[in-house]
């Protein structure tokens, strides 16, 4: 029986991290303005989560899936095609 390939999820992986790590952030920065101004600081937060969230799902669709997280290559790359050095005469 062939091996099954598994689904590849690294696009989805990258958009969870993306829209969390925006979420988080924006959650951040909302709780340091609502810290100056008075009466609103959970509106403030939240909303401030919300663009985050949505900034970071922006960023994700400009990131390359090869360029969040690239495939492994089973190839060295060191000394894969080089002589070896210690053969030649002297």
């Amino acid at each position: 029986m062939p091996a099954l390939k598994l689904e590849d999820d690294r696009a989805l992986r990258r958009d969870l991290t993306c829209v969390a790590t925006g979420l988080l952030a924006g959650g951040g920065l909302g709780v340091v303005a609502a810290a100056f101004i008075p009466g609103v600081g959970i509106a403030l937060t939240a909303a401030a989560a919300l663009v985050g969230g949505f900034a970071g799902k922006a960023i994700a669709l400009r990131i390359s899936v090869d360029d969040w997280d690239p495939p492994v290559n089973r190839r060295p790359y060191v000394g894969a095609n080089s002589p070896d050095d210690d053969a030649r005469p002297s």
